[in-house]
């Protein structure tokens, strides 16, 4: 089967490479970069108009939301490594609403601050600059961590308790993003992102991640 995930260089193209990885899955990685040459690529622009990376394909899907991509591989192929709450189960809900929060929350306000933000960080010289809005987008963000906090109030290894998830990819990106911003984590969260970094899924998909 042909898998292929597309970008790098961003918090949202390490999702779907991590969890490739994390299942141990054979893939194809198309390193482009957001606004950058191979967004032109003809191959790419056949299956996507959205101009937008992540995005990736394989002999059933195309898709370019990084929190969708990640849910479908860990529900396509999920195993211990990777594995997913049957649906309908109280593990499920409180796992798409950790997403949902992840990603309205947290993820989008962060990009918030990299449009509007000042070099190197952030992409003002494209899309304006806008210190009041990078402040309350920062404000946002720090406030849905204090709120991802209160889920680690107790012996939680991982977001959702005692297993690694999806859940685990989304959140930690947002943490390593927000520290990029320079953004102060709490506490619980400083510890669990410092704890999950050491996977060898983690550190392979950073590397996969990193641009040349």
């Amino acid at each position: 089967m042909n898998r292929v995930a597309w970008g790098y260089g961003t918090p949202r193209t390490v999702r779907p490479l991590w969890a490739i990885i994390e299942l141990g899955l054979v893939y194809d990685h198309k390193k482009i970069l957001p606004r950058g040459q191979g967004m032109e690529d003809p191959a790419f622009r056949a299956l996507s108009g959205r101009h937008k990376i992540p995005f990736y394909q394989d002999d059933r899907v195309t898709m370019g939301e990084s929190a969708a991509i990640v849910n479908y591989l860990a529900d396509r192929y999920g195993t211990d490594a990777l594995s997913m709450p049957a649906p309908g189960t109280k593990e499920r809900a409180i796992l798409q609403d950790y997403t949902m929060f992840i990603m309205t929350e947290i993820d989008a306000r962060l990009y918030g601050v990299r449009l509007h933000d000042e070099p190197p960080g952030g992409l003002s010289s494209i899309y304006g600059s806008a210190p009041v809005a990078v402040d309350a987008a920062k404000h946002y963000a720090a406030r849905g961590l204090r709120e991802a906090a209160r889920w680690f109030n107790g012996d939680e290894h991982f977001a959702l308790g005692g297993r690694f998830t999806t859940v685990d990819i989304l959140l930690v990106s947002c943490l390593d993003w927000a520290l990029l911003y320079g953004l102060e984590l709490p506490a619980p969260l400083e510890e669990y992102r410092n704890r999950i970094a050491l996977r060898p899924g983690y550190l392979q998909a950073m590397a996969e991640n990193k641009p040349s």
